[in-house]
This record gives C-alpha cells, sequence and structure tokens, in this order.
C-alpha cells in the first residue's frame, strides 16, 4: 500500500489535471487523508477519483479536497464487509 505523504503529494501537484495544488494546505490535508483513512490505498483510490472524472474532476467539482475526501469516506465503506 502506498499512502506515503510524498507520493501522494507529487501525484496531487504532477498528474491531477488543474488540482489547486498548495505545498502547506496540501500537506496538511494529506496527513489528515492518512489518519482518517488507515485502511484505504489513498494514492490508488486518488488515481480512481481521477479517471472516474475523466481525467478532469477539477470541471467537474467545485471543491477538488472536498470531493477526494468523500470519494475516500466512500472507498472505505465499500470495503468494509457487511455486519453478520
Amino acid at each position: 500500500m502506498s499512502n506515503t505523504a510524498k507520493d501522494i503529494l507529487q501525484y496531487l501537484q504532477h498528474r491531477l489535471p488543474a488540482y489547486p495544488f498548495d505545498a502547506k494546505l496540501d500537506a496538511a490535508f494529506v496527513e489528515e487523508l492518512i489518519d482518517d483513512f488507515k485502511p484505504v490505498n489513498i494514492l490508488e483510490e486518488t488515481k480512481a477519483f481521477r479517471w472516474y472524472y475523466d481525467n478532469e474532476p477539477a470541471k467537474r467539482l467545485r471543491n477538488v479536497r472536498l470531493g477526494l475526501r468523500r470519494w475516500l469516506a466512500n472507498a472505505g465503506r465499500r470495503r468494509t464487509p457487511p455486519s453478520a
């Protein structure tokens, strides 16, 4: 699993088209994502988020960070087995 802040930040900055990257803000954002979504592969889900929106999530969402956070929250729910 690649949940290193460095890998995720590099992806946001260089691979997510039109992402409004801000080094200070995104460092805090990514650390919070890592803390809040430990069982989720954040880098892989960020890639899925990008391509779900046809490589243009910034065009379709008002707040890309919030959209990504919601995507990750739903990814965690999809991977949780139903209670017996």
